[in-house]
């Protein structure tokens, strides 16, 4: 007789499968009817959400055992006792708390916030001083949905960004704020703070109970930089709170009061609706075209061809944007010289300057200023231009200065320390730190009234986001070398190394 797939039983190991399956996507599990898989299933669930594991009821063990030693009945379509317990065993060993190191806990998270499809939560902002005293600043509540996400504010204030449209309406003064989709960041990110994690050194201090949650603290500590904490929730493995350093005898919390993953979020949540009487203000220049001549239409440039074909097209007066989706492309019309952001690596592109931040590039190509942003920044821009050269990441360049500066490291850690606390911000500049010094080397006592020579005459000749070298074209020092000590990232100060002088 042909059986109907509709009312064909799963077997144990299926039904185990799956089950497992559904704690891992944070989704309700359909619970076995039969009494030995449901056993294990419940044990399952146990040790899954780390909770004191019950011991199983003794008929079942008893049960499991005469299966273990006899085998099952030829009549039973069930997979082997000993291959389900086997199974079982690797199940524990892979989720149990006790098989993961200190650093499997944070690679646990970022594997955790990968697989969030959504969640729903209020965040709470509090500011604490160096007397303990704590005061609550904010409280939104969020909702996420891939690349959706919306907060309000206790004061109705909606901040919307639908993939398509972002805008923050305020109902106080009855206004809706359209702006750019693009470049929007979030407090207490999911992503961002899992893979900070990843990234620097970390270890766990503590256990304790985070809004009602059982949570392991670990303390994190960028290079150069004041340890901060963020806190596991112990069950969801989600990072559900943020401390950060004490600055200036302030120190900011985030923390997750409610957290709800892989949920039921409504997509009017998302939908753009300006209620009636509402002012509209566009600060967003950029409007969807339909297909690349409408783009080159509406923004009356030419522009470069990409080899891609993009998700989506935008465009203005003089400019397009290709969007796709995790990396966007500006092209738009060269109107001033290029100047290189003070925190960018130094490339080459089209035989000019090129721009190098995280996952940005920027140059001048034929007329145009071309920036790409996002994690597809260099393949994209390799469609571009063949002509790009970007120095190897970290790569170290040989001191070759005539004359060698002493470094006293205390110092640069207490500037880095400073920076860090907002003061300060120019040392994150080589260009500014290599003026400073050069004019120091003018006026040891400081400058008074206007500087000895001008700003402009510095050229920033190579960067490699760890060394650089800036030449000046007048005054006493021709060449300063520099480089980050303390940390070699966008954060790090720079540190004048040794110089040529003219």
């Amino acid at each position: 007789m042909k059986t109907n797939d509709n009312f064909a039983q799963k077997s144990p190991e299926q039904e185990l499968d799956d089950f497992i399956n559904a704690l891992n996507l944070e989704r309700q599990p359909i619970e076995s009817t039969n009494e030995d898989v449901a056993e294990l299933q419940s044990l399952t669930r146990r040790i899954k959400n780390l909770r004191p594991a019950v011991n199983p009821r003794e008929q079942f063990t008893l049960q499991l055992q005469e299966k273990l030693l006899r085998g099952p009945k030829p009549q039973k379509r069930f997979l082997p006792w000993s291959a389900l317990v086997a199974s079982i065993l690797v199940i524990i060993f892979l989720i149990s708390p006790w098989s993961h190191s200190n650093k499997d806990l944070v690679l646990a998270m970022e594997q955790k916030v990968k697989q969030l499809e959504n969640y729903h939560g209020i965040l709470e902002k509090t500011s604490s001083n160096a007397a303990g005293e704590t005061q609550i600043i904010q409280r939104i509540e969020i909702w996420s949905v891939g690349n959706k996400y919306a907060t309000r504010s206790e004061e109705g204030i909606v901040t919307v960004n639908n993939g398509e449209s972002r805008w923050i309406s305020q109902p106080k003064s009855k206004e809706i704020t359209l702006l750019p989709i693009y470049l929007d960041p979030h407090d207490f990110d999911l992503q961002e703070e899992a893979s900070r994690a990843k990234q620097y050194p970390h270890k766990i201090v503590g256990e304790e109970t985070i809004a009602g949650h059982e949570a392991t603290r670990i303390e994190i500590e960028p290079p150069g930089g004041l340890p901060y904490y963020l806190w596991i929730d112990t069950e969801t493995h989600l990072p559900i709170q943020l401390q950060t350093a004490m600055q200036k005898s302030l120190q900011t919390t985030f923390t997750f009061v409610t957290l709800e993953t892989n949920t039921q979020i409504p997509n009017s949540t998302f939908n753009y609706d300006p209620p009636e009487g509402y002012r509209i203000i566009d600060q967003n220049p950029d409007k969807p075209a339909v297909t690349l001549a409408g783009a080159i239409t509406i923004s009356g440039l030419t522009p470069l061809q990409l080899s891609e074909k993009p998700q989506r097209m935008f465009a203005s007066s003089n400019r397009i944007v290709f969007d796709f989706i995790d990396t966007i492309v500006i092209e738009s019309k060269a109107t001033t010289p290029f100047v290189l952001s003070p925190l960018a690596t130094l490339g080459q592109a089209e035989g000019g300057p090129l721009e190098i931040l995280p996952d940005s590039l920027r140059w001048q190509q034929n007329g145009l200023e071309i920036q790409v942003q996002g994690q597809r920044s260099e393949e994209l821009a390799k469609q571009l231009t063949n002509s790009i050269a970007i120095p190897a990441e970290g790569q170290v360049l040989p001191n070759q200065s005539k004359v060698k500066v002493e470094i006293d490291m205390e110092i640069v850690k207490n500037n880095q320390q400073q920076v860090d606390a907002g003061s300060s911000p120019w040392q994150l500049d080589p260009a500014q730190v290599a003026f400073t010094f050069a004019v120091l080397k003018i006026s040891p006592e400081g400058i008074q009234g206007e500087p000895p020579f001008d700003y402009n005459s510095l050229k920033v000749t190579s960067n490699t986001g760890t060394d650089a070298t800036i030449q000046i074209l007048e005054g006493p020092v021709k060449v300063v070398y520099l480089k980050r000590l303390i940390r070699q990232d966008q954060s790090g100060i720079w540190t004048v190394v040794g110089y040529d002088p003219r």
